[in-house]
């Protein structure tokens, strides 16, 4: 898609353009040029996939560049007077393209129409072709839409190129991040300012290669504990952008995914599930209709069974069950954690190597 769109550009004579790609797995996207992320326009942009038939030929037309949207797609319009390209068509892999390229310093002329609609096709299938031929090229945006947790692309300026599904949700709701003139901005100032400098420090000490090793809290509320983790883009052409994951808590699938790794029973998963939500043993056996030193008997043969001294581990643990990816490699991820554990000499189990586990 960024290959299309650079050549979009180019083929046009713009700075600027905007790409989606609507199939049934869902919206992509892709900017080049200096247009921000603004999750805003998703609706805009599936309406117009749904114009036409799918067998309809690549259609190419002028916008006028005082729409909202079009602004929001690719960036404000110039001091001088220019123009906007709208187009739309099926790709060979079922699924409807959309983009939106600016800006022209002349309107595109209704007899250079025609012939510009017939480039559209090839220039998306080369751009197909030369992706697959580049070694070790990674497309940011499906990487990112990979992602369960919400995720955003940002320089050290904090000005936003990429958002994958769960962070459009998460800029919508304006609690913990929001998006504020196409830059991503924090709950309160110093959480902005943490932001701004924890991306500018990956971007210096890491280079390329940088991992997900700074973190920067959003929110410190017991009820809505949040924080971010930091690392560069994995992809080789994305210099001086910095990766922003959030992870989300999710206590009844932490406490399923422990279960599962530990052979925890039933009785037992629902009193992880409960530690999870911060609950006391007098609480949660008021919830399970147990006795407060029933739930505390349990507790301990859990933490035995999993080989921690402490309540706080089971979180560490939680942590260490969970992929930033989709359910598939959540299974492998499992498979490797349940693979690092060994029976101890007093026959309890522990994990090892906790120091150098990374979820995958």
């Amino acid at each position: 898609m960024e290959y299309f769109a650079k050549a979009m550009a180019e083929l046009l004579g713009c700075r600027s353009c905007y790409v989606a790609m609507i199939s049934s797995s869902g919206l992509e996207e892709v900017r080049i040029g200096d247009a921000p992320t603004d999750p805003s326009c998703t609706t805009m942009v599936e309406r117009i996939a749904r114009t036409g038939t799918p067998e309809d030929i690549a259609s190419l037309e002028p916008i006028n560049s005082r729409t909202w949207f079009v602004r929001k797609l690719i960036g404000a319009e110039p001091p001088v007077k220019s123009h906007s390209v709208i187009g739309r068509f099926a790709s060979d892999e079922r699924a409807t393209v959309v983009f939106v390229a600016g800006w022209r310093p002349t309107a595109l002329a209704a007899a250079e129409i025609p012939g510009l609609a017939h480039t559209v096709r090839p220039l998306w299938n080369a751009a197909h072709s030369l992706a697959r031929q580049t070694p070790g090229h990674v497309d940011a945006q499906l990487w990112l839409e990979e992602l369960t947790f919400p995720a955003i692309v940002a320089d050290q300026s904090l000005h936003i190129y990429a958002v994958n599904r769960g962070g459009r949700v998460l800029l919508a709701k304006r609690q913990l991040l929001r998006m504020d003139g196409g830059r991503l901005a924090g709950s309160c100032g110093s959480v902005t300012e943490s932001l701004r400098e924890a991306v500018g420090k990956v971007l210096i000490e890491s280079g390329t290669h940088g991992s997900f090793n700074t973190t920067v809290p959003l929110s410190m509320d017991r009820q809505q504990f949040a924080f971010a983790k930091i690392g560069v883009v994995p992809t080789h052409d994305k210099l001086g952008q910095a990766l922003i994951v959030v992870p989300q808590f999710d206590d009844v699938q932490g406490a399923h995914c422990i279960a599962s790794a530990f052979r925890l029973n039933w009785a037992e998963e629902r009193i992880v599930t409960r530690i999870l939500q911060f609950q006391c043993p007098r609480d949660i056996g008021a919830e399970l209709r147990l006795t407060e030193a029933t739930v505390r008997t349990y507790t301990k043969r859990i933490m035995l069974k999993l080989g921690i001294n402490r309540q706080s581990e089971f979180f560490l643990l939680y942590h260490l069950t969970q992929s930033p990816f989709g359910a598939g490699r959540r299974e492998n991820s499992m498979s490797r954690l349940v693979s690092d554990l060994r029976l101890d000499e007093e026959g309890s189990m522990r994990l090892r190597r906790v120091g150098k586990h990374s979820p995958d």
